[in-house]
């Protein structure tokens, strides 16, 4: 007898008429997670990836015939776009087949997909439960005539009543040792390895890709596994829907059967890099120790980076650190988001000053990469504390070289403490799936109304000298190296001035062209 079966989806992550491509090591993790208990509850199900398939509308139009519904997930940026284009072309082809949604975007402004037909339910928050019994509503139903009626007995939606959002109660949030292991045989990972070495080789702009460890820093092709190791966060940060969605909740897999799942999936399907998706990978010191200490004794020799709070770093021994390095990791990422303490408690992070330098000193010293982040403009901020975090930010980028410093304008996140405070100063948020697809690059899609003109002009310059700093400017020749020294110079001293030289450069690239490339 034949399993009923669902179609899940991943939109693409990139806008392909910008030419970019997608980072390859981010698998659809969101999807292979509710896919599992889907199969464990007997549904056949099918994954489509857009990264993967090229003719994916048509594809997931097929597919959907004969299914018992479709899901899909998304965060911001363009998938929303992308997913709501073929959640409408199923509903057109299949009217009477149950669509629904999840992720962190639906989760935070669920009205968006409800209200525009494409969506009968969303799932708000961890999902591998749900989806299991918002299929069996489904089933129950049988058909979307009386679907309403069966969705209103799941815990953890957002329906549509009355013309307005109804959240049914919160769920609780699912030990992930009492859930089976993200399917990953729904995929074929030789596919994404596949991809990410040609994307290397193309010379395309790859979105969401992360500095690679020493040894394929050349350009040898490397094979990345992305993974969740946890869900949830427990900070309260201001800026983040995370609080709202996982109510402040952090679960995380036992170490020692994390190991044991990455040990089987590199037997069958050996990789490179393991890229920890997880919100704040390094809550527990205790986990993050016997997580290295694992990874050591199962002989499996691979790199790995995730997500660690600056706070958490600072208060880790010295022996988990150099557990960490011995074990693989090359890159950690954090959020300094701001530095003077004022601002910090204003955001919710409460990161004391010194402890951002200290956490990046600790990381230098033993050679681990950091992934550092900074954003200014939140509602209330003060100009001076703009300017002092794009200083600090400089500083921590020329004082540890190993640390690429990052300084974002603030974007407002619906479902963050922020929101309303940023509509009530004048912010304008998208309306539409497609306003909502173009807020895609961070650094230049984002909300630039709280930041005066001079901090502005201060941070573009910024943006300018950074990426030259970090090599990731201009060519290998001697010009290249001289400008790349005189941006350091300027990072260090603060002479933040007309950048002449940059422009400069620009300039004769563009009119010496392919001759110039030996001397740039």
């Amino acid at each position: 007898m034949a399993r009923p079966r669902v179609v899940l989806f991943l939109p693409s992550r990139v806008d392909p008429a910008l030419g970019d491509l997608p980072a390859a090591d981010l698998q659809p993790l969101e999807l292979l997670h509710i896919a599992a208990p889907a199969e464990q509850a007997g549904y056949e199900v099918v994954l489509i990836d857009a990264m993967t398939e090229p003719s994916y509308l048509n594809r997931v139009v097929q597919a959907c015939a004969g299914a018992v519904a479709f899901g899909s997930s998304c965060i911001l940026g363009y998938q929303i776009y992308d997913g709501a284009l073929v959640a409408q072309a199923v509903r057109a082809a299949h009217p009477d087949l149950p669509i629904f949604w999840g992720g962190f975007f639906p989760s935070s402004l669920p009205e968006l997909f409800l209200r525009s037909g494409c969506c009968d339910a969303v799932c708000v928050g961890q999902g591998e439960i749900t989806f299991v019994e918002m299929l069996r509503a489904a089933a129950a139903a049988g058909g979307r005539g009386r679907l309403q009626a069966e969705l209103e007995q799941v815990d953890g939606l957002a329906l549509w009543r009355d013309g307005a959002v109804r959240l049914q109660p919160r769920r609780k949030v699912a030990p992930l040792d009492e859930l089976p292991p993200p399917a990953f045989h729904l995929i074929d990972l030789e596919q994404y390895y596949a991809l990410n070495a040609r994307s290397a080789q193309l010379g395309r702009r790859v979105r969401n890709r992360l500095p690679p460890p020493e040894p394929f820093k050349s350009g040898r092709p490397c094979r990345g596994l992305s993974y969740f190791s946890s869900y949830g966060c427990p900070e309260p940060c201001s800026f983040c829907c995370s609080p709202h969605i996982a109510g402040r909740r952090w679960v995380a897999l036992d170490p020692d059967v994390l190991v044991e799942r990455l040990v089987e999936i590199h037997r069958e399907h050996p990789y490179d890099i393991i890229r920890f998706q997880d919100a704040n990978f390094g809550v527990s010191e205790k986990r993050t120790r016997r997580f290295c200490q694992a990874l050591i004794a199962s002989g499996l020799e691979v790199f790995w980076n995730g997500t660690v709070e600056i706070r958490q770093i600072c208060q880790y021994s010295e022996e988990t650190l150099d557990l960490m390095k011995q074990s693989g990791c090359h890159l950690a990422w954090f959020g300094a988001e701001a530095a003077s303490e004022e601002t910090q408690r204003l955001i919710k992070k409460n990161i004391k000053e010194g402890q951002t330098d200290e956490a990046m000193r600790r990381m230098h010293e033993r050679g681990i990469m950091s992934g550092l982040t900074y954003i200014i403009g939140y509602p209330g901020e003060s100009a001076a504390s703009m300017r002092e975090t794009i200083l600090h930010a400089a500083e921590m980028k020329w004082k540890y070289p190993s640390c690429s410093s990052e300084v974002f304008p603030y974007r407002p996140i619906p479902g963050s403490d922020f929101w309303q405070p940023s509509i009530a100063a004048g912010y304008r948020p998208p309306r539409t799936f497609e306003e909502w697809g173009r807020c895609f690059d961070y650094k230049f899609n984002s909300w630039f109304g709280q930041i005066p003109a001079d901090v502005l002009r201060l941070w573009r310059r910024y943006t300018i000298m950074a990426p030259w700093f970090d090599g990731n400017a201009g060519g290998r020749g001697p010009v290249s190296r001289l400008i790349r020294r005189a941006a350091g110079w300027r990072l260090r001293h603060g002479r933040y001035g007309a950048p002449v030289e940059f422009k400069a450069f620009d300039v004769f690239r563009r009119l010496a062209g392919e001759r110039a490339a030996s001397v740039l």
